[in-house]
C-alpha cells in the first residue's frame, strides 16, 4: 500500500511537472534571445550527457546487484539440497546438526522490494519527463537568416539536433534500467521463496534432532568457564559501556528513553488515585442500586494502562540496544529484553486485578486466599522469571549460540524450575483452566489440562538435559502463550458472567419494587387491618440470584462462543509448528487406489491424514453443536423471519455442515466420493426397499420444517392423541401429551394423515356446551343465565362474544347450546369446570332444576342424529 502511494503522489509531481513546462518554449525575436537560449540547450544537453553516464553506471550496479543475488539463490538451492541430503542422518550426529545449523546462519537476509518499486516509479517518471521535453523540442521555432547571424544558427540548430539524439537515447537506457530492475525484482522474489523453502527444511529437520549435547560430567566446568568469559570478561564489559556512550550521544534514542521515563513517573504517580478508585468501584459493587458493568470495564481498562508504561519502558530499553549493531553482546542483550517485556506486561496485570479491591476479588467474588495463594509466586515471576528470560533469549542470538549450550541451557532449566513452583501454586489455589455447563471447574476436562501443563516443565527440563534444548523451548514457549490466550479467555467469560448477573439483580430489583407497591396499595385499602399492616415489610430485600441456574442457556451460548474463538486461537497459535510435525508424514498406515489422469495410483495415508481427518471432525461437530445458538445470536435476531423459520435455516444448515464436514474429513483418509458412490447406489436401492419408511420420514420432517404444518410449542390432535409439540427431529416429533407422557411420531404422519392443529395461525378455540332444562322453565330465563355466566367467566374471551341458543325440544325436555370461546387450550379445561360450577350455582338460585340422568341416552340419541358431539353438565 505504501508504494502504491508513493507512486501515485511520483506519478502527480510528473503530471504537475508537464503541466509547468507547457508553456517554457521559448520566444526567439532578437539576438539577446537566440543567445540566451543556446546558453540553455548547451546546459541541458551536459545534463543529458550526465544523466547518461548515470545510466551506464546503475545498469552496471544492478547487473552486478543481480549476480550477486543469483549467486545467493544458487548457494541457497544448494543448501536446501544438503539439508534434503543429510536430513535423515541429523539424529546421529550432533556435529553435522551443528554444521548445517551454521551453514544456516551464514545464509543471506531477505531482500526488501520496496525500494526496487520506488526505482523503478522514479524511471518511469524521469522517463514520462524526457518524453515530454522531446515533444517541446519540436515546438522551437525555425530561424530564418535574415534575423540572425548564420554561426548562431547553426549552432542553436545542432544543439536541438544533439538534444533530441540525447533525449531518445536517455528514455532507451530508462527503458533498460526498467527492465533490468523488473528482472533484479523477480530475482529477489526467487531469493525469498529459496529462503523460506530452507526455513521450512531446516524447521523440518532440525526440530525434532539434539540441538547440543547432552549434559555430561564436564557441564557444570564448562558452565563456570563461559560464565566467567562472557559475563565477566572486558570484551563483554567494554561493548556494554560504548553503547551507552553511543546511546547517550544519539539524540532520538535518548529522547524515547526520557519519553518513557516520564511515563513511569506518571505511573507510579497516579498510582494512588488509581487505588483509590479501586476502593471505590468495590464498594459499589454488589449493591443493586449503585453497580454498573461499566465499573467493571473501567477496572479493565485502568488496570491494563496502569500496567502498560514499565513494559513499553522495559522495550524500549530492547530497541535501544539492538541499535547498536556494531556491539554483538550488546544486540544480544536487546533481543532478551524485548522478549521479556511482553512477559513482563502479564505479571504485572495478573497483580494489579489479583488486588484486593482488583478484578478477580471484588468483581468477580473469586474466593480471596485462592487469589493470594495463586499469587503466592508473584515475586518469584518478576525477579527469577524475567532475568531467566533475558538470558535464554541473549544467548539465543549472541555469537551463532556459541554458549546457548551451557549458559542459554541452565538458565532454560532454571526457568523450568520457577514454572514448577508458580503452576504448582496456582493449581492449589483452586484456578480452573475450563468450566462445564455447571459453572464448575472441577471436571475431567479441566483435570487434563492441568496434568498436561503440569508436567510441560518437567518435560522441558528431561528434553533439555537430552539436547533437545531448542525443540523445548519453542514448545513450551507456545504452551505457556496458550494458556495465556486461555485465561484470558476465561477472564471475558466471567466478565460476560458479571453482566448478566447485574442485568438479572436490576430485573428481579424492578419486580421486587413493584410488589412493594402492590402491597403499599393493599395496606392503604385495609388499614382497619392492623395484623396485616403488621406483616407487611417495609424495606426491599435484594434478591440473591444464582447465576449457574439463571440464564443457563445464555451461558451456554458464552461458552460455546468462546471455546470456538479458543480452539481458533490454538490452531492459529500451533499451526507455525507444522513443519516440525512433518514427521508424520512418513508414517504410512494403509494404501489406496487413487486415479489421475486416468491411470491408477497408489496412494499411502499417513499419521498426519488421520490427525487431520480427527480435527475435521472435531471443528464439524463443535459447529454442528453450536450453530443454532450462533445463528441466532449473530443473524436470525436481526431478521423478520416467520416462526419456525429460523428453526429450519438452523437445522439444514447444521445438516449441510455436518455432510460437507464428513466428506472433507473422509476424503483425507482415502473415502472420497469415487469410492463411495456404489455404496450411494446401493443405498437408494436399500432406500427403495427396506429403508423406505425411514427415508420417508426424513423427507417429511423436512418437509415440516419449511412447510410448518407444525411448529414447536403448537397443540395438535393427530389420530386418537392430542398434545404439545415438544421437539422436531429428522425422523420423528416428539409429543407431550396433557398426562405429561412424550409420545415420538413419526412424521410422515403429519404430511400423509389428517392432521388438527390448534394454534397454527390463531390459539383461540372454541367450546360448546349443551345445557338441559326442564319444560316448564322459562327458556328466555335460562339464555339470560346462561349469557350471564359465560360473562362472569374470567376465561371466557368477550371477543368473540359467548352466544346461546335453545337447539331442540325433545321428551319433555329444553336443550341450550352455549358456544364460548378460549384464548388458548390450556384454558379449555378450567373454562369447562368453572362456568359449569356458576350454572349450577345461579339454577338453585332461580330455582330451576336439572333433568334426571335418563336424559343421557336422549342425547347420545341426539348427538347421533345431528352428527354433533354434545356435552351434558358434569361431562367434559
Amino acid at each position: 500500500m505504501r508504494n502504491i502511494i508513493g507512486c501515485f503522489f511520483i506519478g502527480l509531481i510528473a503530471v504537475f511537472s508537464t503541466f509547468a513546462q507547457a508553456d517554457s518554449v521559448p520566444i526567439i525575436e532578437t539576438s539577446e534571445n537566440l543567445s540566451n537560449t543556446i546558453t540553455q540547450l548547451t546546459s541541458k544537453n551536459n545534463e543529458l550527457k550526465n544523466r547518461l553516464k548515470w545510466q551506464k553506471e546503475q545498469i552496471a550496479h544492478i547487473t552486478t546487484h543481480q549476480n550477486t543475488i543469483l549467486a545467493q539463490i544458487s548457494h541457497v538451492q544448494n543448501t536446501l539440497a544438503t539439508l534434503d541430503e543429510q536430513g535423515e542422518w541429523l539424529s546421529f550426529s550432533t556435529a553435522l546438526g551443528e554444521t548445517l545449523r551454521l551453514q544456516l546462519l551464514n545464509l543471506p537476509e531477505k531482500p526488501k522490494p520496496q525500494a526496487i518499486d520506488a526505482e523503478i516509479a522514479e524511471a518511469k517518471v524521469s522517463q514520462l519527463n524526457d518524453n515530454n521535453s522531446l515533444k517541446q523540442l519540436e515546438n522551437y521555432p525555425n530561424l530564418t537568416k535574415n534575423k540572425f547571424d548564420n554561426r548562431q544558427i547553426n549552432e542553436y540548430r545542432q544543439l536541438i539536433r544533439e538534444q533530441n539524439e540525447l533525449l531518445k537515447t536517455t528514455m532507451s537506457g530508462y527503458d533498460t534500467i526498467i527492465l533490468e530492475l523488473t528482472k533484479l525484482k523477480i530475482a529477489n522474489s526467487q531469493l525469498i521463496n529459496a529462503i523460506d523453502s530452507v526455513n521450512d527444511a531446516a524447521h523440518r529437520y532440525f526440530f525434532w534432532v539434539a540441538d547440543v549435547n547432552p549434559i555430561n560430567t564436564y557441564f557444570l566446568l564448562d558452565f563456570a568457564k563461559d560464565t566467567l568469559f562472557v559475563l565477566f570478561s572486558v570484551d563483554t564489559a567494554s561493548q556494554i559501556y560504548h553503547a551507552c556512550i553511543d546511546i547517550i550521544k544519539t539524540p532520538s534514542l535518548l529522547f524515547l528513553l526520557v519519553i518513557t521515563l516520564i511515563a513511569v513517573f506518571i505511573d507510579f504517580k497516579t498510582k494512588p488515585k488509581y487505588n483509590q478508585y479501586l476502593d471505590k468501584s468495590a464498594s459499589r459493587v454488589g449493591k443493586v442500586t449503585q453497580d454498573s458493568f461499566s465499573l467493571t470495564m473501567k477496572v479493565v481498562v485502568y488496570s491494563l494502562l496502569m500496567a502498560l508504561p514499565i513494559p513499553i519502558l522495559w522495550a524500549i530499553i530492547g530497541y535501544v540496544l539492538q541499535m547498536n549493531w556494531q556491539y554483538p553482546a550488546v544486540v544480544a542483550l536487546g533481543y532478551g529484553v524485548n522478549a521479556a517485556a511482553p512477559i513482563l506486561w502479564v505479571f504485572i496485570i495478573s497483580a494489579h486485578f489479583a488486588s484486593p479491591k482488583g478484578l478477580f476479588i471484588a468483581h468477580f467474588a473469586w474466593p480471596e486466599f485462592q487469589v493470594r495463594s495463586a499469587m503466592k509466586y508473584y515475586q518469584l515471576s518478576v525477579w527469577v522469571v524475567i532475568p531467566l528470560v533475558m538470558i535464554v533469549m541473549s544467548f539465543d542470538h549472541y555469537n551463532n549460540r556459541q554458549f546457548a549450550a551451557t549458559i542459554g541451557r541452565f538458565s532454560f532449566i532454571l526457568l523450568c524450575f520457577a514454572l514448577v513452583f508458580m503452576t504448582n501454586a496456582i493449581h492449589r489455589a483452586g484456578v480452573p483452566l475450563y468450566i462445564d455447563k455447571k459453572g464448575s471447574g472441577c471436571n475431567l476436562f479441566s483435570r487434563i489440562l492441568w496434568v498436561i501443563l503440569l508436567s510441560a516443565p518437567w518435560v522441558a527440563i528431561f528434553a533439555a538435559c537430552l539436547g533437545y534444548l531448542s525443540t523445548a523451548q519453542i514448545l513450551l514457549g507456545r504452551l505457556e502463550a496458550s494458556v495465556v490466550t486461555w485465561f484470558g479467555l476465561l477472564v471475558i467469560y466471567f466478565m460476560i458472567r458479571r453482566w448478566m448477573w447485574i442485568q438479572k439483580r436490576r430485573i428481579e430489583f424492578e419486580r421486587a419494587k413493584q410488589r412493594r407497591i402492590e402491597r403499599l396499595a393493599q395496606r392503604a385499602k385495609s388499614e382497619e387491618d392492623h395484623t396485616t399492616n403488621s406483616n407487611t415489610p417495609d424495606m426491599i430485600d435484594e434478591p440473591v440470584i444464582d447465576l449457574d441456574v439463571i440464564s443457563a442457556q445464555s451461558l451456554q451460548l458464552v461458552r460455546s462462543i468462546i471455546a470456538m474463538i479458543a480452539l481458533i486461537s490454538m490452531v492459529l497459535l500451533w499451526s507455525e509448528l507444522h513443519s516440525a510435525f512433518a514427521f508424520m508424514e512418513n508414517i504410512k498406515l494403509w494404501g489406496t487406489k487413487v486415479i489421475i489422469n486416468g491411470n491408477e495410483v497408489e496412494h499411502y495415508i499417513s499419521l498426519s491424514s488421520v490427525f487431520i481427518a480427527i480435527l475435521v471432525l472435531t471443528i464439524t461437530v463443535q459447529l454442528v453443536k453450536n450453530l443454532p445458538a450462533l445463528l441466532e445470536l449473530g443473524i436470525l435476531q436481526h431478521l423478520d423471519l416467520a416462526p419456525g423459520t429460523g428453526y429450519a435455516i438452523s437445522t439444514v444448515s447444521k445438516y449441510i455442515i455436518l455432510l460437507v464436514g464428513c466428506m472433507i474429513a473422509f476424503s483425507f483418509v482415502g473415502i472420497d466420493w469415487a469410492k463411495i458412490q456404489w455404496l450411494i447406489a446401493a443405498l437408494g436401492v436399500g432406500l427403495g426397499f427396506g429403508l423406505q419408511e425411514i427415508f420417508a420420514n426424513f423427507i417429511s420432517g423436512l418437509i415440516m420444517l419449511f412447510e410448518k404444518p407444525v411448529r414447536i410449542g403448537d397443540t395438535v390432535t393427530i389420530r386418537d392423541l392430542t398434545g404439545t409439540i415438544t421437539k422436531i427431529n429428522t425422523r420423528a416429533t416428539t409429543i407431550v401429551d396433557w398426562d405429561r407422557k412424550e409420545i415420538v411420531m413419526p412424521n410422515k404422519a403429519f404430511i400423509t394423515e389428517q392432521l388438527v392443529n390448534w394454534s397454527l395461525s390463531d390459539a383461540i378455540t372454541r367450546i360448546v356446551l349443551t345445557i338441559p332444562a326442564t319444560i316448564d322453565a322459562d327458556s328466555q330465563l335460562v339464555m339470560d343465565i346462561l349469557l350471564k355466566v359465560a360473562k362472569e367467566c374470567e376465561y371466557v374471551l368477550n371477543d368473540p362474544e359467548p352466544q346461546v341458543f335453545l337447539v331442540d325440544i325433545q321428551e319433555g325436555i329444553q336443550l341450550f347450546e352455549v358456544r364460548l370461546f378460549a384464548s388458548e387450550m390450556s384454558h379449555r379445561m378450567p373454562l369447562r369446570s368453572e362456568i359449569q360450577q356458576l350454572i349450577i350455582k345461579e339454577y338453585c338460585k332461580h330455582g330451576l332444576t336439572l333433568p334426571f340422568p335418563p336424559l343421557q341416552t336422549n342425547l347420545e340419541s341426539l348427538g347421533r342424529k345431528t352428527g354433533r358431539r354434545t356435552y351434558t353438565i358434569g361431562t367434559i
